[in-house]
């Protein structure tokens, strides 16, 4: 139970960081690395986005946030990046 607990913590530290870490690897990252960041963000990106409007608005507005709105950026998150696919604008 500990280890799940762990290993959950760890995910959710990820995932609120993976900005930072994208930019990082993107400005001095190897080629390894920056493939991997553009997977992680592909993945992750918009469980990032939900976790800090979740965050935010917990503690910046101090107001609940709402599912639909976390569905809306959930989807919207998704898209983007199905479109930066099509476009090409993010490659492998």
């Amino acid at each position: 139970m500990i280890r799940s607990l762990i290993n959950f913590v760890v995910l959710v530290g990820f995932t609120l960081m993976l900005p930072i870490f994208c930019a990082a690897a993107r400005l001095w990252g190897s080629a390894d690395e920056r493939w991997l960041m553009k997977m992680a963000f592909c993945v992750l990106g918009p469980f990032c986005a939900d976790l800090w409007y979740i965050l935010l608005s917990h503690l910046v507005f101090r107001r609940r946030s709402s599912y639909l709105m976390q569905f809306v950026i959930f989807v919207l998150g998704y898209t983007e990046i199905f479109l930066l696919l099509k476009s090409r604008m993010v490659t492998f």
